[in-house]
């Protein structure tokens, strides 16, 4: 070595040794990486000759992971994350996306061209100057008796202006107020075809026909299967024969008439199944589609047959038929209050900000889907369960799906470049005093199926709930274990982790704020759809939640939080309902109040106090007195709520309640709507706690 060395220049000897050195690391790193590889691809090291083994600490390792298992079931499960080992499929595929060199395809797309989405009828030229035209509104000036009269009963009928709706053409033109990205968006091929299920009862004909119309004018058809009419028994003379015969005019429009009423649920059930389409779009029967609405949606379903895609609901005014304008980077998300009532709200990534330009064509995830639109690959929709047979009427029935999508596997989106106008009706002109409490049954299913320790937060907001039985959920409960579900814990912390929950140790008080002079009447909202700016007055207490269920919280904040997050707010004399603040700013100081012991609900910033006015239905803050009973109130005890009943004491209430029904010799059946059972119920229950549950 030192003969070599001589040869070296002395300046050059440390470079010369330095490389030398750096030679020897990289053959050993040359020959560590070349060496042969255990069978099962992880190294060496597999081999058990080579494993460090140490015997005495083996046994507390098997019970350190005991543990971690059952502390890993305890806590958030995605869906299917409880599956055994699943069998890894070799890729027969050679290089798959890769080429000979290594690099990786660019991926070579098929796109329709505008001959190919071409829609089944072409829509007539717009008269810039016809009423409604583009989607702009209506306002009638006739003054008349007649015409005041016709409007009256066209609301009084189906709950919009039937007059000004009889005035717009069958075929109105929206015009495409998509914006530019979305315009100018190119469609992949392939995608699979859609069959649009219409269910309706008693639809007003001039809405009915503008929404299959709208369907057809701008729908491609190519990609357009068909659309099936589903009747849940009308009764209109105009929706008989003459249907029939328009429709028979319409090429690909088929009707399903049923021979009783069945509600919205088991309607688009009938629908589904005979549907021919690969993929189901649900469409209620007073809409109106805008230029390409099924391209965007149909494609992200050629993606992903796991997903559900919704387009961007636009309000069409009941009263004027005027349709608003969503701008891409103001689209909303669908949201859910604890009383499972849905609204809509700001994209937690969009608040105060617009997206960005390049995104604003781009798809995003929604927690909930309003329901009333929607594209859902059929195979896949049957697979998850479809629609819950079991479940009544309308109501609540977009959250249990939506739940049972994102919770079993499957996503939800909403496609900025999809548009559909829908009437924004006030009230369902159908729906009868002893449906709502088929909805509260619904509800009751969604929370005990899919919410888990969470269907709490739905029962101490319905009082009613909580007098009800549950109904049988052992099929759908299989279902659940069938497609290896997660659980609410997950989708909270994943998919919905922006949905605000005050902590239970916060609560001074919650549930009804009833009047101390008559306590069948509650403070109410008047907020049907969780949005602010209400003025809050009295009703009949009612037991259902919604507008009449509170919290009083530690920061002195009056909640009323069954469908969104909501305060009462001072404006002078009266009180209103504002967005709350807290906790993402500090509670200002005209939401801050205080339930003194007397009863009084007294507003510190104002010196004033809450005070009833039955006979007028009104509430207003005024000067505080010592007398009288006006001005007292009395809110539901957080104290004797218990959420999760010990074990033993449930069985105790059951028992009492079996002892109750068996003495009293009924013959008559037990269920939901017997008046004896009820009565029975309260006996055994309630009187231990005016909030206790027995659900089990």
């Amino acid at each position: 070595m030192r003969s070599l060395v001589r040869y070296v220049p002395r300046r050059y000897r440390m470079t010369a040794l330095r490389c030398a050195v750096g030679s020897v690391i990289l053959l050993v790193i040359y020959i560590m990486m070349s060496g042969e590889q255990s069978s099962t691809g992880a190294g060496r090291n597999d081999d058990p000759h080579f494993q460090f083994r140490d015997d005495h600490n083996a046994m507390a390792g098997e019970i350190l992971d005991q543990v971690a298992q059952e502390m890993e079931e305890q806590q958030a499960l995605a869906p299917g994350s409880h599956l055994g080992d699943s069998e890894v499929v070799e890729n027969e595929g050679g290089a798959g996306n890769f080429s000979e060199e290594g690099m990786l395809k660019p991926e070579v797309f098929e796109y329709f061209t505008e001959d190919e989405l071409r829609p089944w009828f072409p829509k007539p030229q717009a008269n810039p100057s016809a009423p409604g035209e583009f989607g702009r509104p209506v306002r009638i000036t006739d003054n008349k008796e007649e015409t005041k009269k016709r409007i009256k009963e066209g609301w009084d009928k189906h709950a919009f202006n039937h007059y000004v709706c009889e005035k717009i053409s069958l075929h109105r033109n929206l015009g495409d107020k998509r914006d530019k990205e979305c315009k100018e968006r190119k469609w992949r091929k392939p995608v699979p075809d859609t069959s649009v299920i219409i269910i309706f009862h008693n639809e007003a004909w001039c809405a009915l026909l503008r929404t299959v119309l709208s369907v057809l004018e701008s729908s491609p058809k190519v990609l357009l299967k068909e659309i099936l009419l589903v009747d849940d028994a009308s009764t209109l003379d105009d929706l008989g024969k003459k249907l029939d015969d328009y429709v028979a005019k319409l090429k690909v429009v088929k009707i399903i008439r049923l021979p009783e009423r069945s509600g919205l649920i088991r309607a688009r059930l009938a629908g589904a199944e005979a549907a021919q389409g690969q993929v189901l779009t649900f469409l209620d029967s007073h809409c109106e589609c805008a230029p390409h609405w099924l391209e965007p949606m149909l494609e992200r379903i050629a993606e992903d047959p796991t997903r559900v895609v919704c387009p961007v609901i636009e309000v069409i005014d009941a009263d004027t038929f005027s349709m608003s304008l969503t701008t891409a980077r103001h689209v909303p998300q669908g949201a859910f209050g604890w009383g499972l009532e849905f609204h809509w709200a700001t994209q937690p990534g969009n608040k105060g900000m617009e997206i960005q330009e390049n995104a604003r064509d781009d798809p995003f995830t929604t927690p909930v889907m309003a329901g009333a639109v929607f594209s859902v690959d059929k195979e896949h929709f049957f697979r998850v369960g479809a629609y819950d047979p079991d479940m009544d009427g309308i109501g609540s029935e977009n959250l249990e799906l939506s739940f049972r999508i994102w919770i079993c596997g499957g996503s939800i989106e909403i496609a900025p470049c999809s548009r559909v106008g829908h009437i924004g009706r006030r009230r369902k002109p159908y729906q009868k005093e002893s449906d709502l409490e088929a909805v509260l049954r619904n509800k009751i299913r969604v929370a005990e199926l899919w919410m888990g320790e969470y269907k709490w937060m739905f029962y101490r907001r319905t009082p009613k709930a909580r007098t009800m039985l549950i109904p049988d959920l052992d099929k759908r409960r299989q279902l659940h274990d069938e497609l290896q579900c997660g659980n609410f814990e997950w989708f909270m912390n994943e998919i919905y982790p922006d949905l605000h929950i005050v902590p239970y140790e916060d609560l001074i008080l919650h549930g009804e704020i009833r009047c101390s002079s008559n306590e069948d009447w509650c403070l109410e909202s008047n907020n049907i759809h969780g949005n602010p700016g209400s003025v809050v007055d009295v009703a009949p207490c009612h037991g259902v939640g919604k507008g009449q269920y509170y919290e009083l919280t530690e920061q002195g904040e009056i909640r009323q939080n069954t469908i969104s997050e909501l305060c009462l707010a001072a404006r002078g004399n009266e009180v209103w309902t504002e967005k709350c603040r807290y906790p993402w700013h500090d509670v200002p100081a005209s939401h801050k109040w205080l339930v003194l012991p007397q009863g009084q609900i007294y507003h510190p910033e104002t010196n004033l106090c809450l005070t009833a006015n039955i006979h007028k239905r009104q509430v207003s803050l005024l000067k505080c007195v010592k007398q009288g009973t006006t001005q007292l109130w009395k809110m539901g005890q957080k104290d004797g709520y218990k959420e999760t009943p010990a074990e033993e004491e449930t069985e105790q209430l059951v028992g009492d309640l079996v002892d109750k029904l068996t003495e009293s010799n009924s013959t008559e059946p037990i269920d939901g709507k017997s008046p004896q059972l009820k009565v029975v119920y309260e006996e055994a229950v309630l009187p231990k706690s005016d909030e206790a549950e027995v659900k089990e």
